[in-house]
C-alpha cells in the first residue's frame, strides 16, 4: 500500500494540464462509454464511427472544465471564446499497467498472476496541431492476461494466448495537425478502428500498435478518410524478429451522415506484400491515388493482392440509442450464392449492434452486439497478405469460422464504475492438419475441397467469458485507475471442457484495449 501512496503522490507531482483546442480521443472501449455523450451528439460533423476521433471546437463546441470537456449539443459555437484562454496545452504524466492476481482452474494449481509496466505519456495541443505519445519501455506479465487468442499454433486455444514475449513495448505517437476545417492529418505510430461497435469487421485495435499516414478530409455532413498503413507478418517464427515480412495496407472510408440521425459509410482497402521471390515491390504508388476504388487497379496488377469491401451503417434515436450495422466482403460470387454449394470463396462478414448510455435510468450504458463470419474470410494464399499484423487479426480477435453475442452493461455512481461484460462464441478450429478456415495465417489454398463449407466446421469450440470490473477513479484527469477485474472462462467442445477462474487488482492508465474476453 505504502508502495501505491507513492507511486500517486509521483502522479499528482508531475502532472499538469491547461486548455487545448483540438486533442485525439483515445480507443479504449471504456473511454469510449465514458465519453459516450460525445458519439451521440446531435450534430451532422460528428463521425462517431472513425477513431481516434479528432475533437475539434470549431466542429462541436466545447470547454474545458475541472479537466474536463463539456460538449454543447447542437450545432457548432463558438461562445467560449479562445482568447479568454491559453491557445495551447500541455501535459506530461506518468503511465501504467500494474497488477496482481491468481488464476484457477481445475485439475490445475492455483499460480500467481502479474502486470508490472510503467511509462511516461505526453499530450501538446494547439488550435491546429498536436502530438500526443505513450512511452512503456518495459513491461511484464505471466499467465492469463494476452491481447489476443490467434496465434498459428495447435487447436487448444486455452494454451495459445500469444504473449508476444515477457517483455514488449506499448508505445505510441501520433501527431497530427489540422490544415484548415476541410483537411486534417495524423501520423504515428498506433492503431485504428473503424465503427460503432465493441467489435470491428472493418478495422479495429485488437493487433499491435503500427506506423501509418491517415489524412481526413471534411466538407459539410461528409468525411473521407485516407489510411495508409504498414503491418508485418511474423507468422513464419514469432520468436524470430528476423523473419518478420513487411507488407503494406491502403484504405478508403467515406462516412457520410445523411441526416443528424443517420450514418451510411463505405469501406474499401487492399494489402499487399513489400517483396516477393521476383522483386522488391515496395509501396505501390497505384494505391496513393486518393479517390480511385481499389479492385480496378487491383485487376490492373493482376490481381494478386487482398481487397476487401465493406459498408457501415447507424442509426440514432433521441440522442441516447444507436443502431448499428457493418458488412464485409472479402471475395463471393452470386451464382455460387444463387446454388447454395456453400462454395469456399463466398467470404463475408456481418454485425448487428444496439447501444445506449442511458438505458432506462441515467448513467447506465447498455450494448448488445451479434457477430458471425465465413471461414475463410481475411485470410490469403500466403499469410504475407492477408488481414493481420504481428501474428493477430486486424478485425475480429477470433479471426473467421464463427459465431458471436456480446453484452456489456456498464453503469458509473459517483465516479465509481462497474462493467459487466459477456460474450458467448461458437467457431470451428482446425483437426488433423485440415484447414476449416478459422485460423486467418493458414493459407487458403490447404483447404480440403471447395464446396459444402459452413460457418464453425471443423471441431466446434465454445467459449463463455464474463467479466466484472470495478473502476475508482485515483487521478481522472489523467485517466489513471484502480481496478478490480474477476474473469470467469468456460471452453468447450467434445473432448474437454475447461473452467477458468481469474482475479486482478491493480493500478491502470485506461488508455488501451486488451482482449482477454473471449
Amino acid at each position: 500500500m505504502s508502495l501505491n501512496k507513492t507511486f500517486i503522490i509521483g502522479i499528482s507531482f508531475f502532472s499538469w494540464n491547461s486548455w487545448s483546442q483540438i486533442t485525439v480521443d483515445y480507443l479504449d472501449y471504456r473511454h469510449r462509454i465514458e465519453n459516450s455523450e460525445t458519439y451521440f451528439l446531435d450534430n451532422q460533423k460528428i463521425h462517431s464511427g472513425v477513431h481516434p476521433m479528432i475533437l475539434n471546437k470549431e466542429d462541436v463546441g466545447f470547454q474545458k472544465e475541472k479537466g474536463q470537456l463539456v460538449f454543447n449539443r447542437g450545432t457548432s459555437t463558438s461562445a467560449e471564446s479562445g482568447e479568454s484562454r491559453k491557445s495551447y496545452g500541455l501535459r506530461i504524466y506518468p503511465i501504467a499497467d500494474i497488477g496482481v492476481g491468481v488464476q484457477y482452474q481445475k485439475n490445475k494449481p492455483d499460480y500467481f498472476n502479474y502486470i508490472a509496466g510503467a511509462g511516461l505519456g505526453i499530450d501538446f495541443s494547439s488550435k491546429k496541431f498536436f502530438i500526443t505519445g505513450k512511452l512503456m519501455p518495459y513491461a511484464t506479465q505471466s499467465g492469463y492476461v494476452a491481447d489476443s487468442i490467434q496465434q498459428k499454433s495447435d487447436m487448444d486455444l486455452g494454451t495459445t494466448r500469444p504473449i508476444f514475449g515477457k517483455i514488449y513495448s506499448r508505445n505510441e505517437l501520433l501527431i497530427g495537425y489540422r490544415a484548415n476545417k476541410f483537411f486534417t492529418f495524423l501520423a504515428g505510430y498506433g492503431k485504428n478502428f473503424f465503427g460503432e461497435g465493441y467489435r470491428s469487421l472493418l478495422l479495429s485495435d485488437n493487433a499491435s500498435n503500427y506506423p501509418f499516414l491517415k489524412i481526413e478530409t471534411t466538407f459539410g455532413s461528409i468525411k473521407y478518410v485516407n489510411l495508409y498503413t504498414i503491418w508485418n507478418d511474423n507468422s513464419t517464427d514469432p520468436s524470430n524478429k528476423s523473419l518478420d515480412r513487411m507488407k503494406f495496407s491502403a484504405i478508403h472510408y467515406l462516412s457520410w451522415n445523411i441526416t443528424r440521425e443517420f450514418n451510411l459509410s463505405v469501406f474499401e482497402s487492399v494489402v499487399w506484400q513489400a517483396k516477393d521471390n521476383i522483386a522488391d515491390r515496395g509501396f505501390d504508388l497505384n494505391y496513393l491515388n486518393p479517390v480511385v476504388f481499389y479492385r480496378p487497379v487491383e485487376y490492373s496488377n493482376g490481381s494478386a493482392d487482398n481487397v476487401l469491401l465493406g459498408l457501415n451503417l447507424s442509426y440514432k434515436v433521441n440522442k441516447n440509442h444507436c443502431l448499428y450495422s457493418q458488412v464485409i466482403i472479402d471475395e463471393f460470387l452470386l451464382s455460387k450464392i444463387k446454388d447454395d454449394s456453400k462454395w469456399w470463396g463466398n467470404k463475408w462478414g456481418v454485425q448487428l449492434g444496439y447501444k445506449s448510455n442511458s438505458f432506462l435510468v441515467e448513467n447506465l450504458y447498455f450494448q448488445a452486439e451479434f457477430n458471425v463470419v465465413r471461414p475463410f474470410t481475411y485470410s490469403h494464399k500466403y499469410s504475407i497478405q492477408n488481414y493481420g499484423h504481428l501474428n493477430a487479426s486486424v478485425t475480429h480477435p477470433l479471426g473467421a469460422n464463427f459465431y458471436e453475442v456480446l453484452n456489456i452493461i456498464s453503469y458509473k455512481k459517483n465516479s465509481i464504475r462497474f462493467t459487466n461484460k459477456i460474450t458467448f462464441s461458437a467457431f470451428g478450429v482446425d483437426t488433423d492438419s485440415v484447414n476449416y478456415g478459422q485460423n486467418i495465417f493458414n493459407s487458403y489454398s490447404d483447404r480440403k475441397e471447395d464446396y459444402g463449407h459452413l460457418i464453425m466446421q471443423g471441431l466446434r469450440t465454445n467459449v463463455l467469458n464474463e467479466q466484472f470490473i470495478l473502476e475508482v477513479p485515483l487521478l481522472e484527469k489523467i485517466d489513471l485507475y484502480f481496478n478490480v477485474t474477476y474473469n470467469y472462462r468456460m471452453q468447450y467442445n467434445e473432448f474437454q471442457t475447461t473452467h477458468n477462474h481469474f482475479l486482478m487488482v491493480g493500478i491502470r492508465s485506461r488508455i488501451w484495449n486488451s482482449y482477454s474476453d473471449i
